[in-house]
């Protein structure tokens, strides 16, 4: 009889259970936006034109890379290339895991190559969090004279990281890779919940009582709304240049931070529909999961 002494370490006081995981993807996608948001009532933090550019706000820029950092790394090691083929996951293929943990290499690198340009006129209290080209006497980084020794920072302030460390312009290779990066993580989410959730993926969803089509028409919906916000920004970008008055308009706006809000919620809300967050997308035959103790 085999010893079981080597199972012992596998008996904890909590389970990680793969809804779980969904549930904590799709809280902080849903959240990142409407943290930003509620950020902006604070004078030192001006309303940015997109999500991204809130990476140079003093407070919106650590919840940007950590939330982000978070979903990205939650998608990059917790999805099992030995998931397919087991309850919540039967449908899936071992492409849908690759593409999945290149969705986190994806979201990690917007949280990590910052965009380039301010996104913001800066007035009042606003203070930005940037770069500065040539900094000089920065042991304190005080901002203006003051009396000790603290030396006054001199140097260039700059909005573009690529810039200010290669000495190039926003569109190097760097500025692109945020655009890119962010492109690839929308679109193969979109993937993700248009093609892999609306796959029969537990017996339960066969099973009488179920919600698969339920699921099924949420999950649609909201995928061809992260397409279409893919879409319209591609076109933006591609189509509206400075100095067009449209431009001006879009950026007063704030259409940029708008559309991926929603796109970034409708990723969040399909994971939550994913971890069942609401007792109407339950199967009737679903089996009780486990629990965090």
């Amino acid at each position: 009889m085999p010893d079981p002494a080597p199972r012992a370490a596998r008996n904890l006081p909590f389970a990680i259970d793969l809804r779980r995981v969904h549930l904590a993807v799709g809280w902080i996608a849903v959240a990142l936006p409407l943290s930003l948001l509620a950020l902006t009532v604070l004078p030192q933090v001006c309303f940015y034109g997109s999500i991204s550019h809130f990476y140079f706000s003093p407070i919106g820029g650590d919840l940007f890379v950590g939330m982000l950092s978070f979903i990205g790394l939650l998608l990059l090691f917790l999805y099992s290339f030995n998931a397919p083929g087991h309850d919540g996951t039967l449908g899936w293929r071992w492409y849908d895991v690759v593409a999945i943990r290149l969705a986190g290499i994806a979201a990690l690198v917007v949280a990590f190559v910052p965009t380039g340009g301010s996104g913001c006129t800066f007035g009042g209290g606003a203070v930005p969090r940037a770069f500065v080209r040539e900094a000089r006497d920065a042991e304190n980084f005080p901002i203006a004279e003051l009396p000790g020794e603290m030396t006054p920072v001199t140097g260039t302030l700059s909005f573009d990281f690529p810039g200010t460390v290669f000495g190039v312009g926003s569109e190097s290779w760097l500025s692109v890779a945020h655009y890119a990066a962010a492109g690839a993580m929308f679109l193969i989410l979109a993937y993700v919940v248009l093609v892999v959730f609306t796959r029969v993926n537990s017996d339960a969803a066969c099973a009488p009582g179920n919600r698969k089509e339920l699921r099924n028409r949420c999950y649609r919906g909201l995928g061809l709304v992260i397409l279409g916000v893919v879409a319209v920004l591609a076109v933006k970008m591609l189509a509206i240049r400075d100095p067009s008055p449209l431009l001006r308009f879009w950026n007063t706006a704030r259409l940029t931070f708008a559309l991926e809000a929603v796109g970034l919620m409708a990723f969040g809300l399909a994971w939550m529909i994913k971890g069942r967050f609401l007792r109407v997308f339950e199967d009737k035959a679903a089996p009780r999961h486990a629990r965090a103790a």
